[in-house]
């Protein structure tokens, strides 16, 4: 039984660890995962709780169960936790593959153990099987999948009750041409920050009726998880919306707004600019820039360019990326982020409207159109 023991108490040192990292909001930051990805997506996601529990704190229960049968030595009370660990493992896992699509090594360290531990228990247990073994642990997983699919969700994202940034001089300045002025104002008809179109990234119509401002960073899987949202968006409202892109890179090579918390994004900065190189040189073919540098797995700058090349001409995205625009924009940007930031850390965020700023996701596609469609009364 001490193998069993050993196995159970690294099972909870490991589930007690994400329950920690998810309590403290530091799921951006757990050890190995690289900062925003796999760990973030799954701990972030609704299947990381149960009734607003986070699973992680069952499993640590569950685990501590674990040990408490192995002392008293119940053959048959350890042959149903067996069981409920591979239920559990073939759930979660499934989760992690079919489901969120990301991947959380600690999760599947946890998952792994759980699976190791079963084995070992079938092995020295060896009791007689009877149907309870399997029906008991089958009813308690039914339980925690009906719980999680039909309980109540956790919040994935929050608002702030006004924009927090300002318009600046040095925005103005590089706000140059004739395009349309989209501006957006506060309760008290305040212009809090204005936007000339085809002096920023645009994504959709420039005659749309109403506009979104998205702060993100390529490298953010829940970045590329919204452009995803906002693509949909605008399929099921066709010229009705349109997303001014704003990159905002999570790396303190050129973020020094970054919370110490978070790890920096390898290659966001370089994806940034090359991002606002392209709308600079060539503002029709932004919007394919923009679909290359969000694809995955993340693109290293190298990777990146030798994909734009295909759509604009290396001399021209050099010159382009030399045009002191490209970092007055990025400054004024991450400028943006840290007001944005001192109220809320999640990413992205989408300015609705200059007294609703939206951090982080939705927890699906669905709620997110509806919200937006009720925002602008889309039809």
């Amino acid at each position: 039984m001490t193998f069993i023991r050993t196995l159970a108490f690294v099972g909870f040192g490991v589930s007690a660890y994400l329950v920690w990292m998810k309590l403290t909001g530091q799921i951006t930051s757990v050890v190995g995962c690289g900062g925003e990805g796999g760990c973030s997506n799954v701990l972030g996601s609704q299947w990381s709780q149960w009734f607003l529990i986070p699973v992680s704190a069952v499993s640590a229960c569950f685990y501590l169960g674990v040990i408490v049968l192995s002392y008293k030595g119940s053959k048959s009370l350890l042959t149903m936790a067996a069981f409920l660990l591979i239920m559990a493992a073939a759930w979660f896992m499934g989760l992690q593959v079919f489901v969120i699509k990301s991947f959380c090594p600690w999760c599947f360290a946890t998952h792994s153990i759980g699976l190791l531990a079963a084995g070992v228990i079938f092995w020295k247990a060896r009791a007689p099987f009877k149907a309870r073994f399997a029906v008991v642990p089958l009813l308690l997983m039914t339980l925690l999948i009906l719980g999680q699919i039909y309980g109540p969700k956790p919040k994935t994202y929050a608002f702030t009750s006004e924009a927090g940034i300002e318009k600046r001089e040095e925005v103005k300045a590089y706000n140059e041409g004739k395009g349309r002025l989209v501006t957006f104002k506060d309760a008290t008809g305040r212009v809090v920050k204005t936007y000339r179109l085809g002096s920023v990234p645009l994504i959709g119509s420039p005659d749309a009726k109403h506009f979104l401002v998205k702060y993100f960073d390529y490298t953010c899987q829940s970045c590329r998880t919204m452009e995803e949202d906002l693509t949909v968006l605008m399929q099921t409202y066709p010229g009705q919306v349109a997303v001014i892109v704003l990159p905002t890179p999570l790396n303190r090579a050129c973020n020094l707004y970054l919370d110490p918390k978070i790890h920096d994004h390898e290659h966001a900065c370089q994806l940034a600019r090359l991002g606002l190189a392209v709308w600079r040189a060539q503002p029709e073919s932004f919007e394919a820039a923009h679909e290359i540098l969000f694809q995955r797995p993340v693109h290293s700058e190298v990777s990146a360019r030798a994909e734009l090349q295909e759509i604009i001409a290396t001399e021209k995205l050099e010159a382009a990326l030399e045009d002191p625009w490209v970092e007055a924009v990025l400054r004024s940007n991450l400028e943006d982020y840290r007001k944005l930031s001192s109220k809320r850390r999640e990413m992205p965020k989408l300015m609705i409207k200059a007294n609703k700023t939206m951090h982080g996701l939705s927890s699906s596609t669905e709620q997110f159109l509806k919200m937006i469609a009720t925002e602008f009364k889309l039809r």
